[in-house]
Order: structure tokens, then C-alpha cells, then sequence
């Protein structure tokens, strides 16, 4: 196996946990689990709790936080355990996740195998993963003090960071497998229309992030319409108006959901210049009908009450979308030839 091969392995696997901890971190959110462990503790949380007392001690400490006394008031140590162990399992998946980097990283740094122009951008993703970590504690402790929920600014901000870390170790990823075939040049409004294309994904993935922290999903059941009207009352209700972007579940709801035809013009656009071109031609078809599963997957959440498996599935297909998008600007700018024909 050559070195790019076995750092592009080692990139993707590293990847396909983050993923896999972005949608379980939605599911721990979505059966309200994320607020069972009161504390971070760096080295003894990898161990659960051993034995009855240990448990009986971990279920007093959650009897005083907001959630127990409001949303959970007479929960039984049973019923405990299941929310526990489904954020412990998001932790300890986390840590691994996050050794599975260093570890590898370590070796390869030590038998030179990473070319020295690479290394700085492997250190920022280490940094990246103690950020993530960081941001996912405050995220949580949002949660502890006066009301049974995080934060959603610091929610769709620990999302964005998890979104950031998946980017960074796919480019490297799709850098090794890349340089062995590169794709023909491409016309710069093709170049520029991936590029909207993955910002605009990104705007609409961070709003999904608001609508989950502050449940803006269950705002109203109706589609198109909502409330039985086109533009609901209280749309703009806070001041100042741009406070209605980040904190009004109206607005919030409002635009996620009218938002997602904005990104579905600008996939059509993109695959009407470039579905005949070699580089972007079967990613431009995938991520045409991903966007048109999620749009209707999207329309189902809203519809049936926001229920756990559609919502969840919601959430893993708009990482797809991501990953998709991702992989499209990459073939549209890392590699170009000028001798081939432009699209």
C-alpha cells in the first residue's frame, strides 16, 4: 500500500466516526439523554458507573439539575441508566474518535511518513478535536443551571465545529487519493457554483442546529404553509430585527425550511453546467437527489410531529449532503489541468 493510500485510510476512517458521532450526537439530543451526565471528567468517565452505589450517586446529582425537576420529575434509576449510557456512549465514542487521530498521527509524525508542508494542518485538526470537546462541555453546561435545555447558539456552534473537523480531515483524505487521477479544469462559474453551493449547505445546516436547540421543528405542522398563512405572525417580533435570525423559533423555522429551495436552485444550476464534466458529473447527480430526500424528509419531520427516526434521518442525510459538497469543490479546485476541455 503506498503512504498516500494509508494516510487517506487512516483520514477516512477517522472521518466515518465523526459522522457517526454527528448523527448519534443527534439522537442523544433527540431522546433528551445529553443532560444525564453532570460532569466532565477527562480520565475516570471512561468507566461507567460500578455497582448500586455508584449509580445511586450519579442519579442524585442528576435529581438536581432543571431537566430532572421539570421535564423528568419521578424518573426511575432503570429509566436513568438508558439516558446515561446513551451519553456515555457519545463521550467514549468521542475519546476514541479523538485517539484513533492522535495515536496514528504520532507514529506517522515519528516515521516521517507525512510530507513537513502537511503537518501544520494536522496539528490544527488536533486542535480542532480539543475545541470540539471544549465547546461540547459548555454545550452541556448551558443545560445544568436554569432551564432543561443547552443553548442552541452553543449546539449549533458545537455542530458547526464537528462539521469543521469532518472538512479538514476529508481534504487531506481527498488530497492522497486525488493525486493519483486529476480531473479536467473546470470554467470559473462552475469553480464558483460549487463553492455557493457547499455555503449555502453550510448556512442551512447551522440553521438546523438553531431549529433542534431551540425545537423549532415543532412550531407548526403544516406545510407549505404555516399556521395556515405565508408569512406566520411574529416573524420579526424581536428587537433588534437581527435578533429574530438566532433566537426567534418562528424565523428560525421560518427560513430552515423555505431556505432549503435557495440551496436546491443552486444544485440545479451547478448540474446544469456540470453534468458533463468527467470531475463533477456522478457528485452533481448524487447530490441532486440527496437534496431532493432530504427536502422531503425535511416536509415528513414537520408534518408528523417531528418524530425520533425521520428527524435522525434528517440529520444523517444533511451530513451526506455536506460530504457530497465537500467532494465537489474539492475535484473543482484542488487538481486542474489546462489542457483539457472546460465545462
Amino acid at each position: 500500500m503506498t503512504t498516500n493510500r494509508k494516510l487517506a485510510v487512516w483520514l477516512l476512517t477517522v472521518s466515518t466516526l465523526i459522522i457517526v458521532l454527528i448523527v448519534y450526537g443527534g439522537w442523544v439530543r433527540l431522546t433528551r439523554s445529553g443532560l444525564s451526565i453532570v460532569e466532565w471528567n477527562v480520565v475516570t468517565g471512561v468507566v461507567p458507573p460500578l455497582g448500586a452505589g455508584a449509580w445511586e450517586g450519579e442519579f442524585a446529582k442528576y435529581r438536581q439539575t432543571p431537566e430532572y425537576q421539570i421535564v423528568n420529575f419521578g424518573m426511575q434509576l432503570e429509566e436513568f441508566k438508558f439516558i446515561y449510557y446513551m451519553e456515555f456512549g457519545h463521550r467514549l465514542l468521542g475519546r476514541i474518535t479523538g485517539l484513533l487521530f492522535v495515536g496514528p498521527l504520532v507514529y506517522f509524525l515519528f516515521r516521517r511518513t507525512i510530507p513537513r508542508t502537511h503537518i501544520p494542518s494536522y496539528l490544527g485538526i488536533g486542535l480542532l478535536f480539543a475545541l470540539q470537546g471544549l465547546v461540547g462541555w459548555l454545550m452541556v453546561k448551558s443545560g445544568l443551571s436554569d432551564r432543561p435545555q443547552v443553548n442552541h447558539l452553543r449546539l449549533t456552534l458545537h455542530l458547526s465545529c464537528a462539521l469543521a473537523l469532518l472538512a479538514a480531515c476529508l481534504w487531506r483524505a481527498f488530497d492522497y487519493l486525488s493525486s493519483m487521477s486529476c480531473p479536467p479544469n473546470l470554467s470559473r462559474t462552475t469553480r464558483r457554483l460549487c463553492t455557493g453551493l457547499f455555503i449555502t449547505l453550510c448556512l442551512q445546516i447551522a440553521a438546523g442546529g438553531l431549529v433542534a436547540g431551540l425545537k423549532a421543528g415543532h412550531v407548526s405542522d403544516t406545510f407549505p404553509k404555516m399556521f395556515g398563512v405565508w408569512l406566520p405572525q411574529g416573524l420579526w417580533a424581536m428587537q433588534p430585527p437581527l435578533a429574530n435570525l438566532f433566537d426567534n423559533a418562528v424565523t428560525i423555522h421560518f427560513q430552515h425550511r423555505f431556505f432549503a429551495f435557495a440551496v436546491l436552485a443552486v444544485a440545479i444550476a451547478l448540474f446544469a453546467v456540470a453534468r458533463n464534466a468527467a470531475a463533477l458529473k456522478n457528485g452533481s447527480y448524487l447530490l441532486l437527489g440527496l437534496l431532493g430526500v432530504q427536502i422531503g424528509l425535511g416536509i415528513g419531520t414537520v408534518i408528523l410531529h417531528v418524530p425520533l427516526g425521520l428527524a435522525s434521518l434528517h440529520q444523517a442525510v444533511a451530513v451526506a449532503l455536506f460530504v457530497t459538497s465537500l467532494f465537489l469543490c474539492h475535484r473543482a479546485y484542488r487538481y486542474r489541468k489546462t489542457t483539457a476541455n472546460t465545462a
